[in-house]
């Protein structure tokens, strides 16, 4: 799905790649020992949290658990505060595959 949903997007529009390689499946790996939330509502955090430590090349130091009341605090915070800066320094996120109207 994911590939369709960016093609269909236009998210490929201008990177010259071809329709049949943007469509591909896209692999999946699973990656043992990774951190799972113990309940049905929390898996959000956890993913935004391995992409954190994924992006800053941390895995191994990833906690087991969070503190998931203290991290929706810390991520609302992040995006009010982002957000706000946004707004006073009246600046526009740059995104070439969003369009302007969404």
């Amino acid at each position: 799905m994911i590939p369709y949903l960016l093609f269909n997007t236009g998210f490929f529009e201008g990177k010259n790649i071809p329709e049949h390689e943007a469509l591909k499946p896209l692999v999946v790996k699973m990656v043992p020992k990774l951190p799972q939330q113990k309940n049905d509502g929390d898996c959000e955090i956890y993913v935004i949290k391995y992409a954190e430590y994924f992006i800053n090349e941390m895995l191994k130091g990833m906690p087991k658990t969070f503190n998931i009341a203290q991290v929706r605090k810390y991520l609302t915070t992040q995006l009010y505060v982002y957000a706000k800066k946004k707004q006073v320094e009246n600046y526009d996120t740059i995104n070439d595959w969003v369009p302007k109207d969404v």
